[in-house]
């Protein structure tokens, strides 16, 4: 069996945001063949489900969190790396200091910063509704420290971006990701797409050799570097083209699908 795993923005959805018909074919036909095809992303898993339900499969492992959740077909835990509870209180103090917005997102509660513009285009892309709990709610009673974060997502203005990616740049327990100039995404410095991977790929009993992950950016290098092939979309940053074994078609042409379907007619 291989296992295939896949990052979901800029590498696996087309241009309207979204799995093509013939993505949702090719993953079809590889898990039809008996290999396991899972996503692996920053977004939280009732996102990746919604993915994953345009499939029309059953439930299968998710990777969330760039690894910092790790999920089983049924949703018990593999791995469950959060925030430290002292990182994200100081990462919210920041963010007031501020005055920019930031979502918590813990397993499958999204605390949001408030009712603004920022909550609405991330409901918009991951099609998921935040919590009713707002995260100045979510710290003031405490619930930071029981049930800690996975992810902090800041959004707002470059320069309020900049100076929140380098006040938190001293906390050894926090790692940031940038993943475009209006947004820092903050997570436990323990966790990676590539430990998610390593996780995954032992839970399930497949060798790292027979592992493929599909990847666009960054924090997708990591997992590059575990996976036995390492394929990257044209459209990939040139670190992470230049740590791929293997480059395929731009995401908006379905770059993913393409491999898929090639590998298959070789195997």
């Amino acid at each position: 069996m291989t296992l295939f795993c896949s990052d979901v923005d800029g590498t696996l959805l087309d241009s309207r945001r979204t799995l093509s018909d013939r993505t949702v074919a090719a993953i079809r036909a590889v898990r039809s063949a008996g290999h396991t095809f899972v996503l692996c992303s920053s977004r939280m898993p009732a996102s990746l489900e919604g993915l994953e339900r345009l499939c029309g499969v059953d439930p299968t492992p998710l990777i969330a969190y760039n690894g910092g959740l790790v999920l089983r077909a049924d949703r018990s835990v593999v791995t469950d790396v959060p925030i430290a509870p002292a990182d994200a209180r100081e990462a919210y103090a920041v963010c007031s200091r501020l005055d920019l917005h930031a979502s918590f997102f813990a397993g499958d509660d999204w605390h949001p910063w408030g009712p603004d513009r920022w909550t609405e285009r991330e409901a918009t892309i991951t099609a998921v509704e935040p919590n009713s709990v707002l995260v100045h709610d979510y710290v003031a009673t405490g619930r930071v420290d029981t049930r800690p974060p996975h992810k902090v997502m800041a959004m707002g203005d470059p320069a309020l971006v900049d100076d929140l990616e380098v006040a938190l740049t001293g906390r050894p327990g926090l790692v940031t990701y940038r993943s475009k100039d209006t947004y820092l995404e903050i997570a436990n410095a323990a966790c990676s797409k590539g430990g998610g991977l390593r996780a995954l790929a032992a839970e399930l009993g497949v060798d790292l050799a027979d592992t493929v992950f599909f990847g666009d950016n960054h924090n997708d290098v990591s997992a590059f570097e575990v996976a036995g092939t390492a394929v990257a979309v044209a459209n990939a940053v040139d670190p992470a083209l230049d740590a791929a074994s293997v480059v395929t078609s731009h995401h908006r042409d379905d770059g993913v699908a393409a491999y898929l379907e090639e590998w298959l007619a070789a195997h």
